[in-house]
């Protein structure tokens, strides 16, 4: 655990998803909805975008796009 963990716990996350977005805030959405780790949920979404790029490029593209 890091010295500055408990600072990134307590302001990090209360910024909304978008603040937190890198690419369209999709992950940031999706971690924010069911209380995951950020970096979990785009590491996750790297890997699928490598295994199964089409189909995850729309759904990220389509999610990014209805809420934007």
């Amino acid at each position: 655990m890091s010295k500055y963990s408990h600072y990134r716990d307590k302001y990090y996350y209360r910024k909304p998803p978008r603040a937190r977005s890198k690419i369209m805030g999709v992950c940031a959405g999706i971690a924010h909805q069911f209380d995951w780790d950020v970096t979990l949920v785009r590491i996750v979404a790297v890997l699928s975008l490598l295994t199964f790029t089409v189909p995850t490029f729309i759904a990220y593209v389509l999610a990014g796009a209805l809420f934007y």
